[in-house]
């Protein structure tokens, strides 16, 4: 079961990079999926269903022209998955480029589909909340 975890979360990041956006990647999330905001986040910080995760990509990218989620590291943890990379841009109208570092912890996998994500913009942060401090 932990590879096709692994499996379901290489699927939502290379869908969301195909797309460049969040309708393509909505698939590996059920009707029911609750997706938490970094924990610096300054709107709410827990978004409920497919609506939710559309808000919160919503919120978090429309600040920014060329947004791209790349992947550095995928753990298999069995029952999680946890993904390190960073975000590149730039922010919207200036050209001021960005790069942040950025990680989840994605859970409570059921019928190949993503039931739990929580973002995090440290690679320590990530760790710890999997249980991995390193």
């Amino acid at each position: 079961m932990s590879q096709e975890n692994v499996e379901v979360a290489k699927k939502f990041i290379e869908a969301y990079a195909a797309e460049a956006g969040i309708e393509s990647a909505l698939s590996v999330f059920p009707p029911d999926a609750v997706v938490y905001a970094f924990p610096e986040w300054v709107e709410k910080s827990e978004y409920r269903g497919h609506d939710g995760v559309r808000e919160l990509t919503a919120v978090w990218t429309e600040s920014f022209d060329d947004f791209v989620i790349e992947v550095e590291e995928v753990r298999d943890l069995g029952d999680r998955v946890v993904i390190l990379g960073e975000t590149t841009g730039r922010i919207k109208g200036t050209g001021v480029p960005i790069r942040q570092p950025v990680g989840a912890v994605f859970s409570n996998f059921r019928n190949g589909k993503i039931g739990e994500a929580r973002f995090f913009m440290t690679k320590q942060q990530t760790l710890e909340a999997a249980g991995l401090g390193e």
